[in-house]
Formats: structure tokens, sequence, C-alpha cells
């Protein structure tokens, strides 16, 4: 009865905490440390202290009491200190109004590093106790070690974060500054698309301010470092034009090289590099609701990455200063309404459009910091080439050759068999990669030249040029790639090269309305694989034309 009304306070602490009910959190704490300390009294009275002698069962009443020190513990050691810690502060209000509450982040993290060491060994006491023989303990064994042990797992995830976030948003008054790199899908470039807009965002105690973007693309005199091979590899010199910088995959290069450049340029320094791109933007005003564009467009939700990577040619057609003004004005706006209203949207809602953009490359980020580049290397979002033959990740690459923005229009598919386990511990997968080109030959007729593309290759209107890379798994290999008839330029045919020590095939493709190009391979991977073979690929414009 005591441990049931207990756990009845879960729902009253949770929205104390989100609702900065000081008082109702008090009232809450101080119950489930008066149930917390009644049961661990109770289990270690003399009647239960005797019971704990007996043959067999006596193992049993002795794990309930380890389970009531543990729950005095954890509620004295971990719960009372990290709840009083945030006592007053609403977390449902750690974004609001264009800032980020570092006080509360840092009271987390102390609180939370304090407490650690009592979870930690609360989990392992927790798990090592023996197999129960009464039904009813192990049932409630059952249902404490599971949940106890994902709380070690979230707060393990959660630590780093919190050791670092602070500095990353300027705690204690420092000014942190990223460069954020827009990527435009509509021309796609290997990690999302051409980073046509560039611009800067500070950081103060929380409080984030949003510079002018500008493009710095094609401009003379800027010059920064790239190795032979990768100028061999990607086939355009990445050091001599921004417009270039992302040709490769490993975002952690794709960030020195931009900071350069943006050095270089005479736009200041920066502590890291942040690309995001227009389906990212949707994302986020699904959840803080849209706003009205200059002309009068209503961008949210549900149309932000369509607006943006489509009709904005459509309607300016090819008057470059024009669009180049309107986007300017519509990234004020997003910025304005995202940072105004993402408190509102709940940390866990908030979380999943992050965590996802992360997964498929449309937010990559590269820190200076070492111990931040770390951080977003666990979490995911760093874009670096992954070179542990125990993980293997098959690359799969596509660069717009038309000059154009036609890759709105472009859609693929990988599809990766069931692996076959070889003699020697390798493991070969039946691999299938398409590229259609989905535009209407009267989408084309009626497109401005700024849609289709002005490449002198061009064979008509609707013809869709990329330059298309094939990155082997670390340690694997990729083999017998061929592509179906009339899909590759014949004087191009396929390339072999090498990045980083993994394998590369390098190919240029042309497809007319309609057309598919498909390839076939094998990728083969080290026998020191512990995964599956997982595909990592550049994000299209257009989400439904990706599979």
């Amino acid at each position: 009865a005591e441990a049931s009304e207990l756990m009845a306070q879960a729902s009253v602490l949770k929205d104390s905490l989100k609702d900065g009910d000081a008082d109702a959190l008090s009232s809450s704490v101080d119950t489930i440390v008066e149930k917390a300390a009644y049961i661990n009294a109770e289990v270690h009275t003399p009647l239960w202290e005797v019971a704990g002698v007996i043959p067999v069962v006596g193992e049993d009443v002795r794990s309930v009491q380890t389970l009531g020190e543990v729950a005095s513990d954890l509620v004295n050691d971990a719960l009372v200190p990290i709840a009083r810690s945030v006592s007053g502060m609403k977390l449902s209000e750690i974004i609001q109004d264009g800032s980020i509450n570092v006080d509360m982040i840092q009271a987390l993290s102390s609180s939370v590093n304090d407490a650690l060491p009592v979870i930690q060994s609360s989990v392992q006491t927790i798990t090592e106790l023996p197999e129960a023989h009464i039904p009813q303990l192990k049932s409630v064994l059952d249902s404490v070690q599971g949940p106890l042990g994902e709380a070690e797992g979230l707060i393990d995830q959660l630590k780093p974060i919190l050791d670092v976030l602070p500095q990353m948003l300027g705690a204690d008054g420092q000014t942190r500054s990223y460069l954020i790199i827009a990527q435009n899908n509509a021309e796609l470039r290997t990690t999302g698309g051409l980073p046509g807009s560039w611009g800067m965002v500070t950081i103060t105690d929380g409080q984030i301010s949003l510079g002018e973007f500008e493009s710095i693309l094609h401009d003379p005199g800027l010059r920064v470092d790239v190795t032979a091979e990768e100028t061999a590899t990607t086939s355009v010199d990445m050091g001599a034009d921004p417009a270039q910088v992302n040709f490769t995959p490993d975002f952690t290069r794709v960030g020195e090289m931009a900071r350069e450049y943006w050095i270089q340029k005479g736009c200041g320094t920066a502590d890291g590099v942040i690309a995001i791109d227009p389906v990212f933007l949707q994302r986020l005003l699904s959840l803080t609701g849209g706003f009205v564009a200059p002309d009068g467009t209503t961008v949210d939700g549900t149309n932000a990455a369509k607006v943006l990577l489509s009709d904005t040619y459509w309607m300016f057609g090819n008057d470059g200063d024009a669009q180049d003004a309107y986007f300017t004005a519509v990234a004020g706006l997003a910025f304005d309404q995202v940072m105004n209203n993402l408190g509102a949207a709940g940390m866990t809602d908030l979380w999943k459009v992050v965590e996802q953009s992360g997964e498929d490359g449309r937010l990559l980020v590269w820190m200076v910091n070492e111990d931040e580049e770390n951080l977003m290397v666990s979490l995911g979002f760093s874009g670096r080439l992954e070179t542990d033959p125990t993980k293997p990740v098959l690359g799969v690459y596509i660069n717009d050759d038309t000059y154009s923005k036609i890759s709105w229009y472009a859609a693929s598919k990988t599809t990766i068999g069931e692996g076959v386990k070889n003699p020697d511990g390798t493991t070969t997968y039946d691999v299938t990669t398409t590229l259609t080109n989905t535009i209407t030959p009267e989408e084309a007729a009626s497109a401005p030249l700024y849609v289709y593309g002005n490449n002198s290759a061009k064979r008509d209107s609707t013809d869709m040029l990329d330059i298309v890379f094939f990155y082997a798994p670390a340690g694997g290999t990729i083999s017998n790639l061929t592509a179906s008839d009339g899909a590759v330029f014949s004087d191009y045919g396929i390339v072999e090269c090498s990045l980083d020590g993994l394998q590369v095939f390098r190919t240029r493709t042309h497809l007319r309305s309609g057309e598919t190009a498909t390839f076939t391979y094998q990728v083969t991977v080290s026998s020191d694989a512990t995964e599956p073979l997982a595909l990592r690929t550049t994000p299209l414009a257009q989400e439904s034309l990706m599979q």
C-alpha cells in the first residue's frame, strides 16, 4: 500500500517540475521521502530479520530488504537533490523568447553529476540480486530492474550533454559564435545541397542572436587547403570555391573548410559549423506553428520545404536578386517563429525532431572544441565518415551537375539484400540503387532556366545530370558495380578511387524525364563487423522521393 502511494507521486512530480510549481514539488518530494523511509524501516523490523534466515525464502526476504535500502538511497541521494536543484524553474520553459535557460541546465548538470554514483551503484545492486523464488517478488524485480536500467542509460546519455551544453550556450557571460549553412537540396550536394546561404548565430548566457545571411559562393581570392586525394576523389577543387565545399561526405572536413572560407571572407571566426536544410526547418515549424511570408504565403510545418526549394524559383524566375531577398526575409521570420515558440513545443517532441534530422543528415554539426565535437559524434550529428570496420556503412551520395534547381525532382532508392556469410568470415550483400528523374516534359517546358539548368551537356530541357558516389564501408569493398544502359555518360564511365582508406566509385549520370538509372553491385563487409550493413545517403528535397 505504501509503495502504491509512493508510485502515485510520479505524475505529480512530473507535472510540478514541468510547471515550476515549487509548493507542489516540495509536497510531492516530502511524500516520496516519507513513503520510502517507511518501507525501508518496515522491511528491517525484527520479524523481517528473523524471516531472512529461513532457507530458500530467506533469500527473497533479504532481496526485499535490499530493495528497501536502494529505494531510500535513490530517493534521498538522487531524486531529492535533482528535484530541488530546479525547484521553481519551469522545465517546460527551458527554451523561451529566443533564449535558453543556461542556469537551469547548469543546475541539472551539477545535481545529476552528484547523483550519478548512487544511481549506478543502485542499478548494479539490483541487477545482482538472485532470482526470486516467491512469484510476487519476481514480478516486483522484473518491474524494477527494467525501468531502473533505462534510467541509468538515459542519464548516461544526458550527462555529457549537460556537462558540455552550458559552455556551448555561452554560460558565465562567454559569447559563442556558430556559422550556419543553409543547404539547398534543390541543387544536390553530397551532404545535402548547395551551401547557398551563410550566417552567424551568437549566444551569450543562452541569449541567441541571428546575424544577416549572405552568399559567399564563387567569391574570388578565397583558397583553403584540400588534399590531392580529396580533389581526385570528388573530381572538383573544394578549396577554390565554397559552392563545392560539401562534395565530400565527411562533414568534419566540410566544417573545417567552411570555417576557413568564412574567416578569409572577413566575417569573423566561428566555434562550430551547423548545416541545416529546409526539411529540418519544416519539422521545427510543425512544432512552433507557421508565419506569413512577405508575399502573403503561409509557411508552416506542411510546406516550408516546397516553398523554399521549388515555389520560390517558379515565383521569381531567373531573378536571383529577388530570390535572395525573399530567402533572407523568410529565414529571419522562420528564426523568430521557431525561437519564440519552441519552448511551448515540449522537449520530447523537440528532441525527436532533432534526433531524426541528425539520423537522416538534415542537421550536421562540427565543433572546434574536442569535447564538444565528441558530443556531436555520440549524438549522431557529426556527419563524419565511419572508419570502424565493426560498424559497416555504405555511402551513396548525389551531386547536381545540371547547374540548376532540378534536384527538386530527383528520386532515389537503395535496397540492401540479406547478407551472405563467406568462408573467410566476411559478409556480402547484394545492393541495388536507383535514381529517377520525376520532372514531366510539361513542367520542364514552362520552367525558368534557373530550374531546368544550363549545362551544355543537357540533351533536352528535362535532362538531369548528376555526379554519383558509392563509398565502401570501412574494411570492406564494393564489387561488380554496373549501371543500366544509357544512364551513364559513355566517356565518363565508372571511376574507382579512394578517400581516407575507403574504396570509392564515382560516375556521372544523365536522365531525361521519367528515366531511371539502376546500379547493381555487391558490398562485402569486414569479418570484424558486429552490425548489419547500414546506409548513409544524400537527403533529398522531397522526403517522399527517398526510400
